[in-house]
């Protein structure tokens, strides 16, 4: 089952680091010179899921050079749909979009096994072609996910449609479909954010607190998530708060931008309303 994957590999940003040798390569160092974009240990390496596996756990470690080798290398020993959509995964991560279709188009062609997996693929075909500006075919590929019946999980399909839906100032079509999302993942925090900022462009500064609020809630025991969205949120709160004239409060929502992120597009604009705001009550 890979399905879930893109979920861990999209909330890290790509990192590419280098290993001399690679560690937990198999046979460690040898004396034979190695080929062009060969590593320590692949000559070692017969079954394609073991390749799979150190592909994986570089990913998690971030080293994504790494990870794209050894998934290419299990993709060399054997063909297979679960390899090739991990590819395609890796390459999102790596913002190589174009790569990624036409992974992900091979894990298709591969066959994916179940229709949970087939979805999957069609998800994460929906993030590239979003990524790559192509609404129209982003929106056709994550509608025949969300339009599948069964006992599917669709919220991630749902959310990638709102984010294309905003992009074209569909603002109806997003709400509807940032619902949806929390019907099927109540935890799921960007959805909030995305709502408070739908309730801000109307006007609504109250409404869109409460959803920022519901959203730094979400995330207040995730560091990584922190780390990765506490920015954005503390500052759509803070500059809520701030519209509302609850200055106190807004204060204390964008220092805490400035501690997670003070030179981040989020800090700058902190600090913007943090001096518009100076000397008030």
């Amino acid at each position: 089952m890979f399905v879930l994957m893109i979920l861990v590999l999209l909330v890290s940003p790509a990192c590419h680091k280098k290993q001399d040798p690679i560690p937990g390569a198999p046979g460690g160092q040898s004396d034979k010179p190695l080929a062009p974009g060969e590593l320590p240990g692949d000559a070692q390496i017969k079954n394609p899921e073991v390749a799979y596996n150190m592909a994986l756990e570089f990913a998690n470690q971030q080293n994504m050079e790494a990870a794209q080798h050894y998934v290419d290398l299990a993709m060399l020993l054997e063909p297979n749909s679960k390899y090739a959509y991990t590819k395609g995964l890796f390459c999102i991560a790596e913002r190589k979009f174009d790569e990624g279709l036409e992974n992900l188009q091979g894990a298709l062609d591969l066959g994916p096994g179940t229709e949970e997996n087939r979805l999957a693929v069609l998800n994460a075909m929906g993030i590239c072609y979003m990524e790559l500006g192509k609404d129209e075919d982003a929106l056709a590929k994550l509608r025949e996910v969300v339009n599948k019946p069964g006992l599917f999980s669709r919220y991630e399909a749902y959310y990638n449609m709102g984010v294309v839906y905003l992009r074209q100032q569909k603002y109806l079509d997003a709400e509807a479909v940032f619902q949806k999302v929390l019907e099927e993942n109540p935890g799921y925090f960007k959805a909030y954010n995305k709502l408070g900022m739908l309730k801000a462009q109307k006007g609504d500064w109250p409404g869109a607190a409460i959803s920022f609020k519901k959203a730094i809630d979400l995330i207040a025991m995730d560091y990584r998530a922190i780390q990765t969205s506490g920015a954005e949120l503390y500052c759509n709160y803070g500059e809520a708060l701030a519209q509302q004239g609850l200055y106190p409060k807004a204060r204390e929502a964008l220092l805490q931008v400035l501690k997670i992120s003070p030179e981040s597009q989020y800090g700058l604009k902190a600090k913007q309303i943090l001096a518009s705001i100076e000397g008030t009550g």
